[in-house]
Protein backbone atom coordinates (compact mmCIF):
# COMPACT_ATOMS: atom_id res chain seq x y z
CA UNK A 1 0.00 0.00 0.00
CA UNK A 2 2.72 2.48 0.77
CA UNK A 3 4.60 2.10 -2.25
CA UNK A 4 0.97 2.28 -4.24
CA UNK A 5 0.46 6.15 -2.60
CA UNK A 6 4.26 6.66 -3.44
CA UNK A 7 3.71 5.71 -7.26
CA UNK A 8 0.56 8.01 -7.34
CA UNK A 9 1.24 11.23 -4.97
CA UNK A 10 5.23 11.49 -6.10
CA UNK A 11 6.88 14.74 -5.48
CA UNK A 12 7.79 16.76 -2.43
CA UNK A 13 5.53 15.15 0.73
CA UNK A 14 5.55 18.35 2.44
CA UNK A 15 3.61 20.30 -0.48
CA UNK A 16 1.39 17.32 -0.79
CA UNK A 17 0.20 17.69 3.20
CA UNK A 18 -0.03 21.24 2.80
CA UNK A 19 -2.59 21.09 -0.71
CA UNK A 20 -4.10 18.39 1.22
CA UNK A 21 -4.97 20.94 4.60
CA UNK A 22 -5.94 23.75 2.00
CA UNK A 23 -8.57 21.00 0.54
CA UNK A 24 -9.94 20.80 4.01
CA UNK A 25 -9.99 24.33 4.74
CA UNK A 26 -11.84 24.96 1.70
CA UNK A 27 -14.76 22.49 2.07
CA UNK A 28 -15.32 23.41 6.03
CA UNK A 29 -15.31 27.22 5.16
CA UNK A 30 -17.26 26.69 1.89
CA UNK A 31 -19.85 24.86 3.80
CA UNK A 32 -20.29 27.77 5.92
CA UNK A 33 -19.86 30.66 3.50
CA UNK A 34 -22.75 29.34 0.87
CA UNK A 35 -25.29 30.36 3.31
CA UNK A 36 -26.48 33.19 0.98
CA UNK A 37 -26.12 31.09 -1.88
CA UNK A 38 -28.15 28.29 -0.56
CA UNK A 39 -30.63 30.26 0.34
CA UNK A 40 -31.77 31.45 -2.98
CA UNK A 41 -31.95 27.77 -4.32
CA UNK A 42 -34.35 24.82 -3.87
CA UNK A 43 -31.68 22.49 -2.88
CA UNK A 44 -29.33 24.44 -0.28
CA UNK A 45 -26.64 21.47 -0.61
CA UNK A 46 -26.02 22.28 -4.16
CA UNK A 47 -23.74 25.22 -3.60
CA UNK A 48 -21.56 23.24 -1.24
CA UNK A 49 -21.80 20.01 -3.70
CA UNK A 50 -20.92 21.97 -6.44
CA UNK A 51 -17.57 23.40 -4.99
CA UNK A 52 -16.67 19.92 -3.53
CA UNK A 53 -16.91 18.34 -7.24
CA UNK A 54 -14.64 21.27 -8.33
CA UNK A 55 -12.01 20.43 -5.72
CA UNK A 56 -12.22 16.87 -6.85
CA UNK A 57 -11.76 17.16 -10.01
CA UNK A 58 -8.77 19.92 -9.59
CA UNK A 59 -7.32 17.33 -7.72
CA UNK A 60 -7.48 14.59 -10.74
CA UNK A 61 -6.11 17.48 -12.70
CA UNK A 62 -3.11 17.99 -10.56
CA UNK A 63 -2.47 14.17 -10.31
CA UNK A 64 -2.45 13.99 -13.94
CA UNK A 65 -0.20 17.38 -14.32
CA UNK A 66 2.20 16.26 -11.82
CA UNK A 67 2.67 12.80 -13.80
CA UNK A 68 3.92 14.71 -16.90
CA UNK A 69 7.12 16.23 -17.16
CA UNK A 70 7.05 19.91 -17.11
CA UNK A 71 9.33 19.72 -20.47
CA UNK A 72 6.10 18.58 -22.15
CA UNK A 73 4.38 21.27 -21.03
CA UNK A 74 6.83 23.91 -21.81
CA UNK A 75 5.14 24.38 -25.50
CA UNK A 76 1.80 24.77 -24.51
CA UNK A 77 1.92 28.79 -24.22
CA UNK A 78 2.32 28.28 -28.53
CA UNK A 79 -1.61 27.54 -28.05
CA UNK A 80 -2.68 28.75 -24.72
CA UNK A 81 -1.32 32.38 -25.31
CA UNK A 82 -3.25 32.89 -28.54
CA UNK A 83 -6.32 31.52 -27.13
CA UNK A 84 -6.08 33.70 -24.48
CA UNK A 85 -5.74 36.84 -26.49
CA UNK A 86 -8.57 35.92 -28.25
CA UNK A 87 -10.77 35.24 -25.35
CA UNK A 88 -10.35 38.20 -23.58
CA UNK A 89 -10.51 40.36 -26.79
CA UNK A 90 -14.01 38.81 -26.98
CA UNK A 91 -15.50 38.38 -22.99
CA UNK A 92 -16.97 41.84 -22.58
CA UNK A 93 -19.09 41.28 -25.69
CA UNK A 94 -20.11 37.95 -25.34
CA UNK A 95 -19.25 37.34 -21.85
CA UNK A 96 -21.60 36.66 -19.00
CA UNK A 97 -21.77 38.75 -15.68
CA UNK A 98 -20.79 37.53 -12.58
CA UNK A 99 -20.56 39.22 -9.27
CA UNK A 100 -21.31 42.43 -11.02
CA UNK A 101 -18.48 41.82 -13.59
CA UNK A 102 -18.45 40.28 -17.32
CA UNK A 103 -15.27 38.43 -16.87
CA UNK A 104 -16.44 34.82 -18.17
CA UNK A 105 -17.74 33.28 -20.87
CA UNK A 106 -20.12 30.37 -21.05
CA UNK A 107 -19.04 27.05 -22.69
CA UNK A 108 -21.46 23.93 -22.85
CA UNK A 109 -22.86 25.24 -19.10
CA UNK A 110 -20.09 25.97 -17.72
CA UNK A 111 -18.53 29.54 -16.47
CA UNK A 112 -14.41 29.84 -17.58
CA UNK A 113 -12.89 33.02 -16.69
CA UNK A 114 -10.24 33.80 -19.54
CA UNK A 115 -8.01 35.54 -17.03
CA UNK A 116 -7.02 32.85 -15.47
CA UNK A 117 -5.78 30.87 -18.78
CA UNK A 118 -3.82 34.29 -19.54
CA UNK A 119 -1.98 34.36 -16.57
CA UNK A 120 -0.98 30.56 -16.78
CA UNK A 121 0.20 31.20 -20.32
CA UNK A 122 2.05 34.52 -19.91
CA UNK A 123 3.99 32.04 -16.90
CA UNK A 124 5.06 29.51 -19.60
CA UNK A 125 6.09 32.15 -21.80
CA UNK A 126 8.50 34.38 -20.06
CA UNK A 127 9.57 30.94 -18.13
CA UNK A 128 10.43 29.98 -21.73
CA UNK A 129 12.45 32.94 -23.17
CA UNK A 130 14.20 33.82 -19.54
CA UNK A 131 15.28 29.99 -19.53
CA UNK A 132 16.25 30.46 -23.13
CA UNK A 133 19.13 33.03 -22.71
CA UNK A 134 20.55 32.37 -19.21
CA UNK A 135 24.31 31.24 -21.16
CA UNK A 136 24.08 34.36 -23.41
CA UNK A 137 27.63 36.38 -23.31
CA UNK A 138 26.69 39.40 -21.46
CA UNK A 139 22.86 39.68 -21.20
CA UNK A 140 19.45 39.25 -22.98
CA UNK A 141 19.11 40.29 -26.78
CA UNK A 142 17.17 43.26 -26.95
CA UNK A 143 14.71 41.40 -28.94
CA UNK A 144 13.03 38.58 -26.69
CA UNK A 145 13.52 40.89 -24.22
CA UNK A 146 11.44 43.74 -25.58
CA UNK A 147 9.52 40.72 -26.96
CA UNK A 148 8.74 39.80 -24.08
CA UNK A 149 7.46 42.80 -22.20
CA UNK A 150 5.21 43.69 -25.48
CA UNK A 151 3.45 40.45 -24.88
CA UNK A 152 2.78 41.12 -20.78
CA UNK A 153 2.17 44.61 -21.64
CA UNK A 154 -0.76 43.77 -24.07
CA UNK A 155 -2.28 40.54 -22.12
CA UNK A 156 -2.31 42.84 -18.77
CA UNK A 157 -3.80 45.58 -20.85
CA UNK A 158 -6.36 42.97 -21.77
CA UNK A 159 -6.70 42.04 -18.40
CA UNK A 160 -7.01 45.32 -16.95
CA UNK A 161 -10.61 46.53 -18.71
CA UNK A 162 -12.01 43.49 -17.16
CA UNK A 163 -10.14 43.28 -13.46
CA UNK A 164 -7.24 46.12 -13.07
CA UNK A 165 -6.08 44.18 -9.83
CA UNK A 166 -5.60 41.16 -11.63
CA UNK A 167 -3.29 43.17 -14.25
CA UNK A 168 -0.94 45.27 -12.11
CA UNK A 169 -0.72 41.09 -10.12
CA UNK A 170 0.50 39.71 -13.15
CA UNK A 171 2.98 42.34 -14.34
CA UNK A 172 4.20 42.51 -10.70
CA UNK A 173 5.06 38.44 -11.48
CA UNK A 174 6.52 39.20 -14.75
CA UNK A 175 9.17 41.50 -13.20
CA UNK A 176 10.03 39.26 -10.14
CA UNK A 177 10.32 36.24 -13.13
CA UNK A 178 12.52 38.13 -15.13
CA UNK A 179 14.78 39.39 -12.72
CA UNK A 180 14.89 35.67 -10.98
CA UNK A 181 15.82 35.10 -15.00
CA UNK A 182 18.90 38.11 -14.95
CA UNK A 183 17.23 40.64 -16.49
CA UNK A 184 19.41 43.44 -15.02
CA UNK A 185 17.86 45.83 -12.36
CA UNK A 186 18.04 48.50 -14.96
CA UNK A 187 15.97 47.40 -17.14
CA UNK A 188 12.92 45.80 -14.79
CA UNK A 189 13.39 49.99 -13.39
CA UNK A 190 13.35 51.18 -16.70
CA UNK A 191 9.81 48.83 -17.88
CA UNK A 192 8.53 49.80 -14.17
CA UNK A 193 9.22 53.50 -14.93
CA UNK A 194 7.45 53.19 -18.31
CA UNK A 195 4.74 51.75 -17.14
CA UNK A 196 3.64 53.87 -14.35
CA UNK A 197 4.11 56.89 -16.63
CA UNK A 198 1.08 54.97 -18.59
CA UNK A 199 -0.78 54.67 -15.73
CA UNK A 200 -0.85 58.23 -14.78
CA UNK A 201 -1.74 58.91 -18.26
CA UNK A 202 -5.24 56.94 -18.45
CA UNK A 203 -5.88 57.72 -15.14
CA UNK A 204 -5.43 61.43 -16.52
CA UNK A 205 -7.56 60.77 -19.79
CA UNK A 206 -10.27 58.82 -17.50
CA UNK A 207 -10.51 62.05 -15.72
CA UNK A 208 -11.39 64.03 -18.93
CA UNK A 209 -13.18 61.12 -20.96
CA UNK A 210 -16.81 60.51 -19.75
CA UNK A 211 -17.72 57.52 -17.57
CA UNK A 212 -20.19 56.05 -20.05
CA UNK A 213 -17.43 55.50 -22.65
CA UNK A 214 -15.35 53.78 -19.78
CA UNK A 215 -15.49 50.05 -18.26
CA UNK A 216 -16.87 50.22 -14.47
CA UNK A 217 -12.97 48.89 -13.70
CA UNK A 218 -11.31 51.59 -15.81
CA UNK A 219 -13.01 54.61 -14.15
CA UNK A 220 -10.87 56.79 -12.22
CA UNK A 221 -13.77 57.22 -9.63
CA UNK A 222 -13.67 53.64 -8.66
CA UNK A 223 -10.23 53.41 -7.68
CA UNK A 224 -9.78 56.82 -5.78
CA UNK A 225 -12.96 56.06 -3.60
CA UNK A 226 -11.87 53.06 -2.49
CA UNK A 227 -8.19 54.06 -1.63
CA UNK A 228 -9.73 57.33 -0.33
CA UNK A 229 -12.13 55.66 2.19
CA UNK A 230 -9.07 53.42 2.83
CA UNK A 231 -7.02 56.06 4.24
CA UNK A 232 -9.86 58.04 5.95
CA UNK A 233 -11.09 54.81 7.88
CA UNK A 234 -7.56 54.10 9.22
CA UNK A 235 -6.81 57.56 9.77
CA UNK A 236 -9.88 57.95 11.78
CA UNK A 237 -9.56 57.66 16.05
CA UNK A 238 -11.39 54.26 16.54
CA UNK A 239 -12.76 55.84 20.09
CA UNK A 240 -14.63 58.73 18.56
CA UNK A 241 -15.66 57.14 14.89
CA UNK A 242 -19.35 56.60 14.16
CA UNK A 243 -19.80 53.04 12.01
CA UNK A 244 -23.05 53.54 9.73
CA UNK A 245 -22.96 50.52 7.24
CA UNK A 246 -24.44 51.16 4.10
CA UNK A 247 -24.52 49.60 0.38
CA UNK A 248 -20.74 51.52 -0.27
CA UNK A 249 -18.88 49.63 2.83
CA UNK A 250 -21.02 47.11 3.72
CA UNK A 251 -17.95 44.39 2.51
CA UNK A 252 -15.80 46.02 4.42
CA UNK A 253 -17.78 47.30 7.63
CA UNK A 254 -19.42 43.27 7.54
CA UNK A 255 -15.58 42.10 7.18
CA UNK A 256 -14.28 44.11 10.03
CA UNK A 257 -17.30 42.71 12.19
CA UNK A 258 -16.25 39.07 11.14
CA UNK A 259 -12.65 39.28 12.34
CA UNK A 260 -13.69 41.40 15.62
CA UNK A 261 -15.84 38.28 16.64
CA UNK A 262 -12.90 35.92 15.91
CA UNK A 263 -11.36 37.05 19.18
CA UNK A 264 -13.65 34.25 20.58
CA UNK A 265 -14.18 31.98 17.66
CA UNK A 266 -17.95 30.42 17.22
CA UNK A 267 -16.53 27.08 15.63
CA UNK A 268 -16.97 25.49 11.94
CA UNK A 269 -20.38 26.34 10.74
CA UNK A 270 -21.30 28.58 13.24
CA UNK A 271 -20.87 32.37 11.69
CA UNK A 272 -23.44 35.07 12.07
CA UNK A 273 -22.00 37.39 9.62
CA UNK A 274 -22.06 34.90 6.22
CA UNK A 275 -25.53 35.45 5.81
CA UNK A 276 -24.46 39.99 5.98
CA UNK A 277 -21.44 40.06 4.40
CA UNK A 278 -21.30 40.39 0.36
CA UNK A 279 -19.25 37.51 -1.32
CA UNK A 280 -18.53 35.75 1.83
CA UNK A 281 -17.69 32.40 -0.40
CA UNK A 282 -15.63 34.52 -2.24
CA UNK A 283 -13.37 37.70 -2.02
CA UNK A 284 -14.31 38.01 1.76
CA UNK A 285 -14.20 34.22 2.98
CA UNK A 286 -10.91 34.76 4.98
CA UNK A 287 -13.46 36.99 7.09
CA UNK A 288 -15.46 33.83 8.14
CA UNK A 289 -12.51 31.50 8.66
CA UNK A 290 -11.59 34.09 10.91
CA UNK A 291 -14.72 34.50 13.21
CA UNK A 292 -14.93 30.58 13.01
CA UNK A 293 -11.06 29.78 13.90
CA UNK A 294 -9.74 32.91 15.44
CA UNK A 295 -6.65 33.98 15.30
CA UNK A 296 -5.21 30.26 15.03
CA UNK A 297 -6.92 29.40 11.78
CA UNK A 298 -6.16 32.81 10.32
CA UNK A 299 -2.21 32.32 11.03
CA UNK A 300 -2.50 29.02 10.02
CA UNK A 301 -4.24 29.83 6.37
CA UNK A 302 -1.46 32.36 6.09
CA UNK A 303 1.46 29.67 7.10
CA UNK A 304 0.45 27.72 4.36
CA UNK A 305 0.16 29.79 1.95
CA UNK A 306 4.22 30.89 2.99
CA UNK A 307 5.08 27.33 2.97
CA UNK A 308 4.04 26.94 0.04
CA UNK A 309 6.26 29.78 -1.76
CA UNK A 310 9.24 28.36 0.66
CA UNK A 311 8.69 24.97 -0.76
CA UNK A 312 8.68 26.02 -3.99
CA UNK A 313 11.58 28.00 -3.72
CA UNK A 314 13.86 25.52 -2.45
CA UNK A 315 12.75 23.26 -5.16
CA UNK A 316 13.85 26.15 -7.57
CA UNK A 317 16.72 25.94 -5.90
CA UNK A 318 17.78 22.09 -6.28
CA UNK A 319 16.99 22.48 -9.87
CA UNK A 320 19.82 22.26 -12.42
CA UNK A 321 18.31 24.36 -15.21
CA UNK A 322 16.79 27.34 -15.38
CA UNK A 323 13.53 26.63 -17.12
CA UNK A 324 11.77 24.60 -14.62
CA UNK A 325 12.92 26.74 -11.50
CA UNK A 326 11.97 30.43 -13.20
CA UNK A 327 8.73 28.20 -13.75
CA UNK A 328 8.33 27.30 -10.35
CA UNK A 329 8.74 30.69 -8.75
CA UNK A 330 6.48 32.04 -11.41
CA UNK A 331 3.74 29.80 -10.40
CA UNK A 332 4.08 29.71 -6.99
CA UNK A 333 3.87 33.33 -6.71
CA UNK A 334 0.40 33.37 -8.91
CA UNK A 335 -0.89 31.46 -6.34
CA UNK A 336 0.70 33.29 -3.28
CA UNK A 337 0.39 36.93 -4.63
CA UNK A 338 -3.18 36.51 -4.86
CA UNK A 339 -3.59 34.98 -1.18
CA UNK A 340 -1.30 37.48 0.28
CA UNK A 341 -3.34 40.49 -1.27
CA UNK A 342 -7.38 38.95 -0.69
CA UNK A 343 -5.90 38.74 3.01
CA UNK A 344 -5.18 41.82 3.50
CA UNK A 345 -8.39 43.17 1.79
CA UNK A 346 -10.24 41.14 3.79
CA UNK A 347 -7.96 43.21 6.65
CA UNK A 348 -8.87 46.51 5.12
CA UNK A 349 -5.08 46.45 4.76
CA UNK A 350 -5.50 47.34 0.98
CA UNK A 351 -8.24 48.68 -1.09
CA UNK A 352 -10.86 46.22 -2.34
CA UNK A 353 -9.53 44.46 -5.36
CA UNK A 354 -11.97 41.45 -6.22
CA UNK A 355 -9.34 38.98 -5.37
CA UNK A 356 -10.49 35.01 -3.94
CA UNK A 357 -8.01 33.63 -1.56
CA UNK A 358 -6.98 30.42 -4.32
CA UNK A 359 -7.99 26.74 -3.64
CA UNK A 360 -10.36 27.97 -0.86
CA UNK A 361 -12.73 30.59 -2.68
CA UNK A 362 -15.53 29.38 -4.45
CA UNK A 363 -14.87 29.73 -8.29
CA UNK A 364 -14.19 26.94 -10.51
CA UNK A 365 -11.60 28.41 -13.08
CA UNK A 366 -9.47 29.44 -10.14
CA UNK A 367 -9.68 26.41 -8.49
CA UNK A 368 -8.87 24.01 -11.58
CA UNK A 369 -5.88 26.79 -12.64
CA UNK A 370 -4.39 26.46 -9.16
CA UNK A 371 -4.35 22.87 -9.10
CA UNK A 372 -2.93 22.71 -12.33
CA UNK A 373 -0.23 25.29 -11.36
CA UNK A 374 0.62 23.14 -8.10
CA UNK A 375 1.10 20.20 -10.65
CA UNK A 376 3.50 21.23 -12.54
CA UNK A 377 4.88 22.29 -9.18
CA UNK A 378 4.83 18.71 -8.06
CA UNK A 379 5.93 17.77 -11.38
CA UNK A 380 9.24 19.37 -11.19
CA UNK A 381 10.15 18.50 -7.55
CA UNK A 382 9.89 14.92 -8.46
CA UNK A 383 12.52 15.45 -11.46
CA UNK A 384 14.84 17.43 -8.64
CA UNK A 385 14.20 14.14 -6.40
CA UNK A 386 15.08 12.23 -9.44
CA UNK A 387 18.78 14.07 -9.56
CA UNK A 388 19.44 13.66 -6.49
CA UNK A 389 18.89 10.22 -6.73
CA UNK A 390 21.00 10.42 -9.63
CA UNK A 391 18.46 9.03 -12.54
CA UNK A 392 17.12 12.43 -13.27
CA UNK A 393 17.25 12.56 -17.12
CA UNK A 394 18.62 15.88 -18.57
CA UNK A 395 16.39 16.49 -21.11
CA UNK A 396 16.95 19.93 -21.80
CA UNK A 397 17.62 20.64 -25.65
CA UNK A 398 20.56 23.16 -26.45
CA UNK A 399 17.81 24.51 -29.22
CA UNK A 400 15.86 24.96 -25.58
CA UNK A 401 17.97 26.17 -22.89
CA UNK A 402 21.58 26.87 -24.15
CA UNK A 403 22.32 23.09 -22.26
CA UNK A 404 23.27 23.53 -18.66
CA UNK A 405 21.87 26.66 -17.79
CA UNK A 406 22.31 27.87 -14.26
CA UNK A 407 19.42 29.70 -12.91
CA UNK A 408 21.71 31.06 -9.71
CA UNK A 409 24.25 32.96 -12.41
CA UNK A 410 25.14 36.36 -11.39
CA UNK A 411 23.24 38.53 -12.75
CA UNK A 412 24.00 40.19 -16.18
Amino acid sequence: MREFFKTIFRGDGVLWIMILLLFVISSLEMFSAISQVAYKGDNHLAPFIGHVRYLALGAFVMLIFHHISYQKIRWFYLFLLPTSFVLLVITPFIGVEINGAVRAIKIIGFEFQPIELAKWSVVLFLSDILARYQNHANKIPDKPFWWMIGVLAVICVLIAMQNLSTAVILFGIGMIMMFVGRVGLGRISLVCAGALVVCMLIFGLSKVIPDQYLPDRMKSGTWEKRITELFEENSQDASTKTYVIDDDNRQIMNSKIAIAKGKYPCGPGNSSQRDYLPLAFSDFIYAILIEEYGIVGAALTMLLYLAILFRAGMIAYKSDTAYPAILVIGLSLLIVVQAWISMAVTAHLGPVTGQPLPLISRGGTSILLTCIYLGIILSVSQYVKDIKKGNGKNIVTASNDAENENPKTEEV
